[in-house]
């Protein structure tokens, strides 16, 4: 085990035995209805680029407001960590800020432990509502551990915003599903991530 990986697995249980002790993990969470078909289904995320050098992951929603932004390719597995290259699909190294939007499926019952390893910010929606965030300018690191509870297995509404302001940019994405008693988050894999023409 290499010293990084084995920080995160110390982070990431004391972040889970700091939330098993203070709360439940939040719930009220539905999926997409209806669900989207599976021949309409398409492998990864969609993406909607904006270029600025932001400090916040609120200046992206509030650029969102009044700029259509710029479509890229498809997102299709979130363990970008690329040093000073291109921030993920688009074909810029500094100042760009990234929607990214379709389902995440969920398939089992239980609680779900989400978390990011980024540079710069990011901020997680599920089914429309703000799971966790990193929101600010930083070096590569990881946000806190969030949890939610899932009644009904489908596919569910995800939103990420991030950007990455200048130099190194990285946008990691791992989970911890019901049953699994691992000692860590592990990635999450590209087979749960897809979107829609509408998504």
């Amino acid at each position: 085990m290499t010293i990084q990986s084995a920080s995160r697995t110390l982070i990431a249980l004391l972040a889970l035995t700091i939330l098993g002790s203070q709360a439940a993990a939040a719930q009220g969470f539905k999926p997409a209805q209806p669900q989207p078909a599976a021949d309409d289904l398409k492998p990864g995320l969609s993406v909607t680029y904006f270029y600025h050098k932001f400090r916040h992951i609120d200046e992206v929603i509030d650029w969102e407001s009044y700029r259509d932004g710029e479509p890229g390719e498809p997102i299709l597995d979130l363990s970008y960590n690329v040093g000073e290259g291109k921030v993920l699909t688009s074909n810029h190294t500094d100042g760009v800020a990234a929607r990214i939007t379709g389902f995440l499926q969920l398939s089992k019952p239980g609680i779900y432990a989400f978390q990011f390893q980024s540079n710069d910010g990011v901020r997680l929606e599920i089914d429309g509502q703000q799971i966790l965030e990193d929101p600010d300018v930083h070096k590569d690191r990881f946000s806190d551990i969030a949890e939610i509870q899932i009644d009904e297995p489908g596919w569910y509404p995800i939103t990420i915003r991030y950007f990455e302001r200048k130099n190194t940019s990285t946008l990691e994405f791992y989970w911890l599903e019901p049953g699994d008693d691992s000692d860590s988050l592990k990635p999450v894999p590209p087979e749960v991530l897809a979107h829609t023409s509408n998504s």
